[in-house]
Order: C-alpha cells, then sequence, then structure tokens
C-alpha cells in the first residue's frame, strides 16, 4: 500500500498553472511574432520569448510540459484575470507577468514570478528553474 505521507503531485489534483503576459487571440499572436522579430529587447513577456518561436511553442517546452505528471493551465494575461479574480485569489492583486503559479488546496503558489522569468535566457534555463521550484513545493 502506498505511503500517503510520500505523496507526489502525481497523485494530487494540483495544476501547473501557467499565465503569459500576452493577449489571446490570432491578431494579437500576429502582432506579437512581429514584435518579438522586429524588436525583441522590447517584449514584455519574457516566459513568451523563451518557451515559443515565432509561432508555435518550442519542442523541449511542449516535451518537458507534456512529461509533468500533473494537470497544466496556460493563460493569456485577460483570460488569467477572469479565471482567478482579486476577490477570490487576493495574491494576484497588482501581480506582474509573466509568472508560473501551482493552484493546490484551492490557492495559488508561486513557483516562478516575473523578475524570476526576465533573468531566464533560454528553454534550457527555464526548465531548471520549473524544475527547482517544483522541487521545493513538494518538500
Amino acid at each position: 500500500m502506498p505511503d500517503p505521507s510520500k505523496a507526489t503531485l502525481a497523485a494530487s489534483t494540483d495544476r501547473l498553472v501557467i499565465v503569459y503576459n500576452a493577449n489571446a487571440g490570432w491578431a494579437s499572436a500576429l502582432i506579437d511574432a512581429a514584435h518579438k522579430l522586429v524588436r525583441p529587447e522590447t517584449y514584455e513577456c519574457s516566459l513568451c520569448m523563451i518557451s515559443y518561436g515565432a509561432v508555435s511553442m518550442r519542442r523541449p517546452w511542449r516535451k518537458y510540459l507534456d512529461g509533468l505528471a500533473l494537470e497544466k493551465q496556460s493563460y493569456h494575461r485577460q483570460d488569467f484575470a477572469r479565471a482567478y479574480p482579486v476577490d477570490l485569489f487576493p495574491m494576484v492583486d497588482g501581480l506582474n507577468l509573466p509568472a508560473i503559479f501551482i493552484e493546490a488546496d484551492g490557492k495559488l503558489h508561486g513557483l516562478l514570478s516575473s523578475k524570476q522569468l526576465d533573468s531566464l535566457t533560454d528553454v534550457e534555463a527555464l526548465i531548471a528553474a520549473l524544475d527547482r521550484a517544483l522541487s521545493r513545493f513538494r518538500k
């Protein structure tokens, strides 16, 4: 019989919540793609820059996410605001995006902040940082 004290995220209903500092929709995606190519230094979503190419998710990031044994949900900023309203989730008030959270027991727990994501330079660094954050959360 499994030891309940050794429970992992895979055995729970915890969810990885990935929030991009970008707008939803095809028109926004096209504008974002052009912005990333023409003026990448002024693009506001470091997570988008690292995890996406011009129009699609980078394969190492997709493979990493697919390999995580927990639910995942990605949001654009306006969708996140609707899904996690400030009156129910006060910690999102004034939150800088992008950010990555884990939702557990009805609460959001920060894994990677905007500042942390801004400091990353490539998808490998993103994966390593998220692995470390998930390990800390599991303890």
